[in-house]
């Protein structure tokens, strides 16, 4: 059965789960990390969180403000590239970005995207209900692959023309 507009989330483009609220499908990555992680060394596991958690909020943009989308877009694109950087390093520098004198979270709802630029995607090619769907064994790979598919989403929806 297709789902209408109205079934999608307003950020993600992704099926709204059953709660009625997308918010629920990190809870759900992270029910599957309780699972998963502890089984991994502790840098890959760290690794997969801060790709889960940081790609969500990447696809939801409105919870954040746009300092922190720009510090986490950054951080997900170094983490991504040939030579990332130790997991504790990045998780030092984004605490001391946390806990500085910017804001880094905002309420709004997801349809207030005034605070980021237009060409933001609201649909990506992988969401967070793609990784939920896939095998546990397969969590630290599927999150990985989310975070360089939205970077990639990303940088053709920011080179195309506003309109």
């Amino acid at each position: 059965m297709n789902a209408t507009r109205t079934d999608r989330c307003a950020e993600c483009g992704a099926a709204v789960p059953t709660s009625g609220d997308c918010w629920t499908r990190l809870h759900e990555l992270l029910e599957i990390e309780t699972r998963v992680l502890p089984s991994l060394d502790p840098e890959a596991g760290m690794r997969a969180h801060f790709f889960a958690v940081a790609t969500y909020q990447l696809q939801h943009p409105s919870r954040l403000t746009r300092e922190a989308l720009d510090r986490l877009h950054a951080s997900v694109d170094e983490m991504t590239g040939p030579a990332p950087p130790p997991i504790a390093r990045l998780r030092r520098d984004m605490g001391r970005f946390a806990a500085g004198s910017q804001k880094v979270t905002r309420s709004a709802p997801p349809s207030d995207r005034s605070h980021i630029d237009a060409r933001w995607p609201v649909s990506w090619s992988v969401t967070a209900q793609d990784v939920t769907e896939r095998a546990e064994s397969e969590y630290p790979d599927a999150v990985g692959r989310w975070a360089v598919a939205t970077l990639a989403d990303l940088r053709v929806a920011m080179a195309a023309t506003s309109r």
